[in-house]
């Protein structure tokens, strides 16, 4: 059974967008499908996996947490933990940049 969600549950009618929207743009109409919805975590994982270095990758996943959770890992202790592995703070930012720039982030 294949029941419509009531407005209040509709995403559509949400105040805030999920993070798939910003990196995977919906085409001028058309329609969401599960197909764009799993391109995101696969993109994601596949930032992460690109880095060599296993502190890196650690990294790398701490940012993508941060730029779609901040109040889960805070920019205080994101760079903590860049200080922590041994990256300036123009490494982690250089870093941030990359990722929002890689999946369409602002």
């Amino acid at each position: 059974m294949n029941t419509p969600p009531t407005p209040e549950n509709d995403i559509r009618n949400a105040d805030t967008q999920h993070p798939v929207d910003h990196i995977e743009p919906l085409p001028e109409g058309g329609d969401d499908s599960i197909e764009r919805i799993c391109q995101v975590p696969g993109r994601t994982f596949g930032w992460v996996a690109e880095a060599d270095e296993p502190s890196e990758k650690g990294l790398r996943a701490a940012v993508v947490t941060h730029c779609f959770r901040a109040d889960l890992i805070n920019e205080e202790s994101l760079a903590d933990l860049a200080n922590f592995l041994n990256y300036t703070g123009n490494d982690l930012g250089e870093l941030v940049l990359h990722f929002k720039s890689e999946t369409n982030r602002k």
